[in-house]
């Protein structure tokens, strides 16, 4: 079957009361079918077949296999369980359709009471849904964000940021969180022309990152960066007097953070930074809050 079909008009080409009164016009003899396709831009055949009563439906094309409604329950619980982390392949989609089908004798709809790959693409189209690939998610991460974890945690932040008297002391909570680099360009995608192979480019061997260690304050003042690199030493070429005020490098095995290197960022580069302002709320992405 040729795939490569283009619709010759849109959805939008004509409304319910574009074609309610093309058909009232028809009726009563005021245009003919003809006329009434020309002024009101709608098919011919769609006007002829409402004012016979041969068809209801006042969308364009053909009616849907499944009824309208059933199809929209099913694009709903479709969002819903891909929201959650559950999204049905298109195998489990027609599976499920061809249950429903068998279950209400409707066997006659599809082609051995299953839906095809035809009929799957027109409903993804009809509903904006799309295949894809899902993206991995951790289940620490996942239970993470459950509504009762969250709540007890802002509500135990609220209650320490109050006991501590920094609720209206914005200079006074700080933020530190740490992201990595890749050096390797396999990892991006590029532009290139469509239907070839893109350019071969030297990938590393492993995972080669560089960390970057930065932090603020709730009333946006910034700490030095902290820039780790893989490495035993810090070269002067990694370097670069035109860096944020205060940035200090290191190196490490594998480019990642270390105890002792974040331990000399935070008596060197932090503590300095806050001087003498006691108490301090610092948080720390994936570790416990803490007061310096």
């Amino acid at each position: 079957m040729v795939r490569n079909y283009k619709r010759k008009t849109t959805k939008s080409s004509y409304s319910k009361d574009k074609l309610h009164a093309a058909v009232l016009a028809v009726r009563n003899g005021t245009l003919t079918g003809y006329k009434a396709a020309q002024l009101y831009q709608i098919p011919r055949m769609t006007i002829m077949d409402h004012v016979h009563k041969k068809s209801s439906s006042s969308t364009l094309g053909r009616k849907t296999t499944l009824p309208l409604l059933i199809e929209q329950n099913l694009a709903s619980c479709l969002r819903t369980l891909e929201k959650y982390g559950f999204g049905l392949s298109r195998t489990e989609v027609s599976q499920m359709v061809g249950e429903y089908v068998k279950q209400n004798n409707l066997s006659t709809c599809f082609k051995n009471g299953i839906p095809g790959k035809d009929w799957l693409a027109s409903f993804q189209n009809r509903h904006n849904l799309s295949v894809k690939k899902p993206q991995a998610l951790e289940y620490a991460r996942k239970t993470a964000v459950d509504p009762f974890v969250v709540y007890e945690y802002f509500d135990l932040l609220k209650t320490t940021i109050v006991e501590l008297g920094l609720a209206d002391k914005p200079t006074a909570i700080w933020n530190l969180d740490e992201t990595s680099f890749s050096k390797d360009p396999s990892k991006t995608k590029i532009v290139g022309l469509k239907g070839h192979a893109a350019t071969r480019v030297i990938a590393t061997p492993g995972r080669d990152n560089t960390t970057v260690l930065l932090g603020a304050s709730a009333i946006g003042e910034k700490t030095p960066l902290l820039i780790v690199f893989k490495g035993k030493y810090v070269w002067n070429e990694w370097t670069s007097p035109d860096a944020f005020q205060g940035t200090t490098y290191a190196a490490t095995k594998n480019g990642w953070m270390q105890t002792e290197v974040f331990e000399a960022f935070f008596k060197k580069s932090f503590l300095p930074k806050i001087d003498d302002q006691h108490p301090v709320y610092l948080f720390m992405t994936a570790t416990q809050p803490m007061w310096v």
